[in-house]
């Protein structure tokens, strides 16, 4: 295994755990504290994280996609998970926070805008793959 996958792979690892966290944060801690639709809003923000999650492990253990593009694609939904799902996660948080996080809202389109680069990469990436 190349340095680079190594360094992908523990990325993947702690994002991985950093999920799992999270997910028992929000469904025992942080859902008492907030309103039904804050929580939705969180719930919306930890799917596609742990979706594009998933994704990421199955690229990171393919050989299917071209290696100058797959970075790329780390890269794309990675700031998906951070800008979509982060804002999405300050902004249930809301009322628990020390300032007004509804500003973040116009992150969420910028996220999503980076899964779908990220998934137009992920095609290209396959169609560029020579083979063997």
């Amino acid at each position: 295994m190349q340095h680079n996958d190594k360094i992908q792979g523990v990325i993947l690892s702690l994002l991985g755990a950093i999920t799992v966290v999270l997910g028992a944060w929000g469904a025992h801690g942080l859902k008492p504290l907030i309103s039904p639709e804050e929580y939705q809003r969180f719930e919306v923000g930890f799917f596609y994280q742990v979706f594009h999650l998933t994704v990421l492990l199955v690229i990171w253990s393919s050989h299917k996609i071209s290696s100058r593009i797959r970075p790329w694609v780390y890269r794309f939904m990675g700031l998906g998970i951070l800008f979509f799902s982060g804002a999405l996660y300050l902004m249930s948080a809301r009322a628990l926070l020390f300032f007004d996080s509804s500003f973040l809202g116009p992150l969420t389109p910028i996220g999503g805008l980076f899964f779908i680069v990220g998934w137009l990469l992920l095609g290209w990436g396959i169609l560029k793959k020579k083979r063997g």
